[in-house]
C-alpha cells in the first residue's frame, strides 16, 4: 500500500515490485501521479503539466487565458477574506464550483452577491479551506466531446448532448450520442480546442457550453467518460475503449 496522490510514495512502492510495463488510472484525481510516474518509468503516459491543468479548473481557465483561447472572466477564492477582494468584480450570474471537483457536485449558479456569500459559507463550513472556482455564467446547450489518442494522433469518437436540471444546479437528466461529423462546425471547433489544450494519450472527456459565440470549455476530464456512458464507447470500439 501507498499514498496514491503521492508521486514519490508511488514511486518507492513500484521500486519493490517488478518493472511495470504501464502504468494507468481512469480517476480523475490520479491522472498527474500516474502521469508523473510513467515519465520517471520511461513509460508511455500522459504529458503531467496537461493532466495538471485539466484537474485544476483554476490552472485550466489560466492556460486558456496565456493562450487567448475561449478565456471567460474566473477566480479561485478559498475563504471569506480572499471572496471579499473580489466579490465586487464577480458578473452576475456566476458559477461556482470546487477548484479541484467532481461532476457536478457543489457546482451552482449564483444569481447575486448575496447568495455567493451564502453558497460560499457553507460550502466552507463542511469544507475549510478548500478553493472554490467562480467563474462567468455560459449561456447555451451543453455538448461533450470524446476522443482517443495514441500519444501522436487523436481521433475524436464524438460527443453527447446533454439535458441538465434548471438551475441552481447542474444534474445531467440526459444524454444523446451524435458521432463525430467533420463538417459540423461546432464539433470541429470543440476538436481543435482539445488539441491545442494537449490531450493526446488515451480517453478524454470535454464538456462544452454552445454559446451564440460557439463552443467554450467548461472543462476538461482527461479520463474516459463516467456514469455509463463509457460502456457505450467500449460497444462501440468492439470493447477496445478499456
Amino acid at each position: 500500500e501507498c499514498d496514491v496522490f503521492n508521486p514519490l510514495s508511488v514511486l518507492d512502492l513500484l521500486s519493490e515490485l517488478p518493472a511495470p510495463v504501464g502504468v494507468f488510472s481512469n480517476s480523475d484525481h490520479l491522472q498527474t501521479v500516474t502521469a508523473l510516474a510513467a515519465a520517471y518509468l520511461n513509460l508511455p503516459g500522459k504529458d503531467w503539466q496537461t493532466c495538471y491543468r485539466a484537474k485544476n479548473k483554476a490552472a485550466m481557465r489560466q492556460y486558456l487565458k496565456a493562450l487567448d483561447d475561449g478565456a471567460c472572466w474566473f477566480r479561485a477564492v478559498n475563504d471569506q477574506t480572499c471572496l471579499g477582494k473580489v466579490i465586487d468584480d464577480v458578473p452576475f450570474p456566476c458559477i461556482a464550483k470546487p477548484r479541484e471537483g467532481v461532476a457536478s457536485l457543489n457546482v451552482r449558479r449564483l444569481d447575486n452577491a448575496a447568495q455567493l456569500q451564502s453558497f460560499c459559507d457553507q460550502f466552507w463550513q463542511e469544507q475549510p479551506g478548500q478553493p472554490l472556482l467562480l467563474e462567468e455564467f455560459l449561456s447555451g446547450p451543453v455538448h461533450t466531446l470524446e476522443t482517443i489518442g495514441d500519444g501522436n494522433s487523436l481521433i475524436a469518437l464524438g460527443g453527447f448532448e446533454v439535458r441538465l436540471s434548471e438551475p441552481p444546479h447542474f444534474v445531467e437528466l440526459e444524454a444523446a450520442w451524435v458521432p463525430y461529423q467533420p463538417e459540423r462546425p461546432h464539433l470541429q471547433e470543440m476538436f481543435r480546442q482539445v488539441r491545442r489544450f494537449g490531450v493526446g494519450l488515451g480517453s478524454c472527456h470535454s464538456e462544452f457550453v454552445i454559446t451564440d459565440s460557439g463552443p467554450r470549455l467548461i472543462e476538461i476530464n482527461y479520463r474516459a467518460v463516467g456514469d455509463g456512458p463509457q460502456f457505450l464507447l467500449d460497444r462501440m470500439t468492439n470493447h477496445g475503449l478499456f
